[in-house]
Formats: C-alpha cells, sequence, structure tokens
C-alpha cells in the first residue's frame, strides 16, 4: 500500500504557496487553502486549541512546544499534511488530512481503499466566525480534496458528544455510518465520496 499522501504538496512549493481559491456567498469573501507554516501559523493554533470551545474535543491543548512538536510530525510524515483555511486573506481553519492506512480509523473502516483519507478540522473561535463559516470552509475543502484524480473517500470521526461537530457533517452531505470506539475516544463515523460531494453541490 502507497503511504504517501496524494494531496500533500511538493516539498519544492514555496510557504504561503495557494494551494486553491473559491469565492463564497455565506459569508461572502474568498475562501483559499495553503499549507501550515509552523513559523507563521504556531501562535494562532495555539491560541485556538487552548480555548473553551476546543479544549475537549481537540485534545491538544497544553504548551506550545506540545503543539509544535504535533505539527511538525503532521506535515513531515509522508502520509498526513496539515491546512490552513483563509477567508479574504485571514487565517479562519486549520485542517489535517491524514491517510487511513496510517490511523488507527483505517481498521475501523469497511473496505479500506489507498486513498482513503480522514480528516479533523478546527476553526477559528467562535465569537471571531460569522453565519455559515463552517460549512462553506469545509465544503470549499471537499472541493479542493476531490479535484485530484487519485482521492479517495473521506471520512471524519468527531466526538459522539461534539454536538456541533456531528450537524456540521451532515450539513455539507457527509452520511452517517456507524458508531467506532478509538483509544482516545467514541466517535460517530461519517463518509463523503466524490459522487456524494457533486451530487450535493448547489447547482447540481
Amino acid at each position: 500500500m502507497d503511504h504517501r499522501l496524494f494531496c500533500k504538496p511538493d516539498s519544492q512549493i514555496p510557504a504561503g504557496w495557494i494551494l486553491y481559491s473559491k469565492e463564497i456567498a455565506e459569508p461572502s469573501g474568498v475562501v483559499e487553502f495553503r499549507s501550515l507554516d509552523l513559523s507563521k501559523d504556531l501562535d494562532t493554533i495555539y491560541g485556538w486549541v487552548n480555548q473553551a470551545y476546543s479544549k475537549r474535543f481537540w485534545q491538544l491543548n497544553g504548551t506550545k512546544t506540545l503543539v509544535e512538536t504535533t505539527y511538525f510530525r503532521i506535515l513531515k510524515n509522508s502520509g498526513t499534511h496539515s491546512f490552513i483555511g483563509l477567508l479574504n486573506g485571514r487565517p479562519v481553519s486549520q485542517i489535517d488530512v491524514y491517510l487511513l492506512s496510517v490511523d488507527e480509523l483505517g481498521k475501523e473502516v469497511l473496505d479500506l481503499k489507498s486513498n482513503d483519507c480522514g480528516f479533523h478540522l478546527l476553526m477559528i473561535p467562535p465569537q471571531q466566525s460569522f453565519k455559515g463559516l463552517s460549512k462553506s470552509i469545509l465544503r470549499a475543502f471537499f472541493e479542493f480534496y476531490f479535484s485530484f484524480d487519485e482521492s479517495g473517500r473521506l471520512f471524519a470521526e468527531p466526538d459522539r458528544e461534539n454536538t456541533l461537530a456531528n450537524r456540521l457533517g451532515l450539513s455539507t452531505g457527509m452520511e452517517f455510518l456507524y458508531k467506532v470506539r478509538l483509544s482516545y475516544k467514541e466517535a460517530n463515523l461519517y463518509c463523503i465520496t466524490k459522487k456524494q460531494f457533486h451530487e450535493t453541490q448547489p447547482d447540481h
């Protein structure tokens, strides 16, 4: 099984390079994605994961060194990558993508394929956000992810008690599959395929 994440940018691409751009209606503006840059984004991510809205479910609240080490490993791992989502040039989200074949979740997925992936979404603090932003960011990321010919199914495994994350998954067109028990949480498993994504596009 190939353990290189197909949507991981080539190491020669400069830091800060915009990998994808899309105009959205709600909130009005331009969504862009680039790779996470620890020299630029560490303070922002550290601030987000240590706030009340994310501490319980993100499991990265702690020292800045912990956050830096975690994302350094993600960026260096050939089977994982971390992206920053921007709205009109401002960081508003962070998304980790990983091959299921290199993660324990892969053991819970039926008929696992080599390019099936999972993702984790971290949004800007609620008091700084806008109506509809999380859904728009995630749908834009789906479009970016499925633009790759090699893209497999995309899975999410929010904590069963994370009501907002579970609602978000359904609102973006993901399908609830079943409950799973991971080493660090009990979760609900959601999935979306390329076909399902395109069928749920507004202009479809």
